[in-house]
C-alpha cells in the first residue's frame, strides 16, 4: 500500500498517545461479517501487513528504522513533531501534504518561510529566537530546535526567511549566546550544544546582561544541576554535556578541570543505566531514579530510547559491543517493531529511532 494512502491515524505523529478507543479492524473470517455491495460501501483503508521480525540484531535495527521511515510526517503536524522527525530521520525527511499528494523537504520548508503549527521564529536585537510552547505542539525547551538542527549538521550560513526578511542559522546561535547566563535558573542542556558546535568550546563573551562568560562556565553550570529530575530523566542533560566534551577533545582540549568531571559523570550514569536495566534489555521506566518496568509502551520506548541515544553518543566503540548494550538495542528495535503502525507520540518515536541510527552508525563494518 502506498504510504500516501494510509489513514491519518497511522502516521504515528500525534502529540499524545491515542487510547484503545481506536477500534481494531475486524477479523474477515468472522461469522459476524456481513457481505455488502461494494457499489454502496465506502471502502476503508486498512493497515499494511505486519512486518516479520528478523532474527539478527542488525536486521532488527534496520527493520525498525525502516518502519519509522515509512510513517508520514504531515505538513499539518506540529512543530514539536516536525523538528523531532528531522532529528530522528535526518535532513532528508519530507513533509507530506495529503490535500495535494505532494512532498517537500522539511528543512527547506522551514527555512523558506513555510508555516508549521506551533512554530514561530522571533527576530530580536541579538538575532532570532524560537517561541516555546504550546507543549507537544511548539518547541518544548529553550534552544531545543537549534540544538536539534546542529545535531543533523545544519550549517551556520543556512538561510532562513522570517517575515519576509533573510537571516541565517547563525542568528539563532547569536540569540542563544546573548541570552544564556549562570546567575539565574536556566536550562542550558540544548544551549551548550548550539554554542559549542557553532562558536567553539573555548570562547569568552559578554551576554546581554553585561555578564562576562566563558564557555566552561556554562558547562560547569550544567554539570552542577540535578540529572535525575531533568528533562526525560536527565538524558538530555547528559547528552548535551557529552556533546560538548567530545567537541572540546576534538578541538585539542585536555581532560582536566570541569572536563574531567564531565567524563566521570558519564561513567557514573553509564554504570547506573546498566545496574537498573530490566531483564528484557529495556532500561528502567523510571530512568536513573530507580528500578522500574512499567508496561506502558510509550513510556518504555521513551526511556529506553532516550538512554540508548545518549549511550550511543557517549560510549566507546568497544563498550557499544558489550552484551548489555546490544541487549538494549535489541529491546528497543523489538518494541518499535511491536507497535508497527500504531500511533505514537513524536518525541518518543523519533528519539528512539535516533538512538538506533546512532547505534547502528557506530557498529563495525
Amino acid at each position: 500500500m502506498n504510504r500516501a494512502t494510509k489513514l491519518l491515524s497511522l502516521t504515528g505523529i500525534v502529540t499524545v498517545m491515542l487510547c484503545s478507543a481506536c477500534a481494531p479492524v475486524g477479523d474477515p473470517a468472522s461469522e459476524n461479517v456481513v457481505a455488502v455491495s461494494s457499489e454502496t460501501t465506502i471502502v476503508e483503508q486498512l493497515p499494511a501487513s505486519p512486518v516479520k521480525i528478523p532474527d539478527g540484531l542488525t536486521q532488527r535495527i534496520e527493520a525498525a528504522i525502516k518502519l519509522v521511515e515509512q510513517r508520514d510526517v504531515q505538513i499539518s503536524n506540529g512543530f514539536w513533531t516536525v523538528a523531532h522527525g528531522i532529528l530522528g530521520l535526518g535532513t532528508e525527511l519530507t513533509l507530506y501534504n495529503p490535500d495535494t499528494n505532494q512532498r517537500v523537504n522539511a528543512i527547506d520548508y522551514l527555512c523558506n518561510g513555510g508555516q508549521i503549527r506551533g512554530m514561530k521564529f522571533i527576530p530580536t536585537e541579538d538575532g532570532l529566537d524560537v517561541q516555546n510552547g504550546p507543549m507537544f505542539v511548539g518547541q518544548g525547551h529553550v534552544d531545543q530546535f537549534v540544538a536539534e538542527m546542529v545535531q543533523v549538521g545544519l550549517p551556520p550560513d543556512r538561510k532562513f526567511i522570517v517575515d519576509g526578511r533573510e537571516y541565517t542559522f547563525l542568528d539563532f546561535i547569536r540569540q542563544t549566546q546573548a541570552r544564556v547566563r549562570v546567575t539565574q535558573d536556566q536550562e542550558l542542556s540544548w544551549s551548550i550544544v548550539a554554542i559549542g558546535e557553532c562558536l567553539g568550546t573555548d570562547i569568552s563573551w559578554t551576554n546581554r546582561f553585561g555578564e562576562q562568560l566563558h564557555f566552561e562556565d556554562l558547562v560547569r553550570y550544567e554539570l552542577d544541576q540535578n540529572v535525575e529530575q531533568a528533562a526525560c530523566g536527565g538524558t538530555h542533560r547528559l547528552f548535551g554535556l557529552h556533546w560538548v566534551y567530545r567537541l572540546h577533545l576534538r578541538n585539542g582540549g585536555q581532560e582536566v578541570g570541569v572536563w574531567k568531571e564531565v567524563a566521570a559523570k558519564m561513567t557514573k550514569y553509564q554504570n547506573l543505566a546498566r545496574e537498573l536495566q530490566n531483564p528484557d534489555g529495556s532500561f528502567s521506566t523510571d530512568s536513573f531514579r530507580g528500578s522500574a518496568n512499567d508496561r506502558d509502551m510509550k513510556l518504555r520506548i521513551s526511556t529506553t530510547g532516550h538512554i540508548l541515544e545518549w549511550l550511543a553518543l557517549s560510549m566507546t566503540d568497544a563498550q557499544l559491543q558489550e552484551p548489555w548494550v546490544q541487549h538494549a538495542a535489541n529491546a528497543l528495535a523489538l518494541m518499535i517493531l511491536e507497535i508497527q503502525d500504531s500511533p505514537m507520540e513524536g518525541g518518543t518515536l523519533y528519539h528512539a529511532v535516533h538512538a538506533l541510527r546512532l547505534y547502528a552508525a557506530r557498529q563495525p563494518g
